[in-house]
């Protein structure tokens, strides 16, 4: 039996069997504004929840950002940050060229410098490893990315980082906009993931996933995150 990561949104969970399997990777996708971002957010709150590390890439918010965020949901992450449980890459403050100091658990890479941020990730991936064998990864999102770079170097970039992932023990979701790269794009960027699930602003559609059947259901973003209805 494979097993399962909870995802933080417990009626979804039940849906698929327990959560996303183990040590695998879910591309979570739709248009604009279908709570792809949200998910991601359940994410991270249930590692906080399962005292489970979590590197966490961003593209579009900054840290500051990210903890306004999970604030709407009532999700406090400073103490699990402070703790060094969550390893931040801030690529959406390298976009516009700002500085702040590195940490061993916060790091800021350009968006178009893609070889920076894959060497980052790996530096926290060698520190992850050091502590545990079992963690979370977050891209939030991949579209920022396609806008700064070739779509294919952006592609090779992924497989790297899937793998690199997966090596390491980790499970984890990255987040895209639909329409945001060509249709050829779209369907490489899909061959790259183990998982795949859709979002179109009423129903969360799980179109892959290992050892799991194709299951829907309607949902409603409230202030306590995902609704399943």
């Amino acid at each position: 039996m494979i097993p399962k990561i909870k995802t933080g949104i417990a009626a979804f969970d039940e849906m698929i069997g327990g959560g996303l399997p183990d040590n695998t990777i879910t591309l979570i996708y739709g248009p604009p504004k279908t709570g792809t971002s949200v998910f991601c957010y359940h994410f991270l709150q249930q590692a906080m929840f399962d005292d489970e590390i979590c590197l966490y890439l961003m593209t579009d918010y900054n840290m500051f950002q990210l903890e306004e965020k999970m604030m709407q949901f009532n999700w406090l992450i400073h103490e699990y940050f402070q703790k060094e449980m969550l390893y931040v890459l801030d690529i959406a403050s390298g976009s516009i060229g700002a500085t702040q100091k590195e940490t061993a658990t916060f790091k800021i890479s350009s968006p178009q410098n893609p070889t920076e941020m894959v060497s980052k990730i790996i530096d926290d991936l060698q520190l992850i490893y050091q502590k545990t064998h079992r963690f979370r990864s977050v891209l939030d999102s991949t579209t920022t990315l396609f806008s700064f770079n070739s779509p294919i170097l952006i592609i090779r970039v992924l497989k790297s980082y899937v793998m690199r992932i997966k090596v390491a023990g980790g499970t984890g979701i990255i987040a895209y906009t639909e329409g945001a790269a060509d249709s050829q794009i779209e369907t490489m960027l899909k061959a790259t993931v183990d998982n795949i699930i859709h979002l179109d602003g009423e129903k969360i559609d799980v179109e892959a996933m290992t050892g799991c059947d194709n299951v829907s259901a309607n949902y409603k973003i409230t202030d306590e995150g995902f609704c399943i209805i």
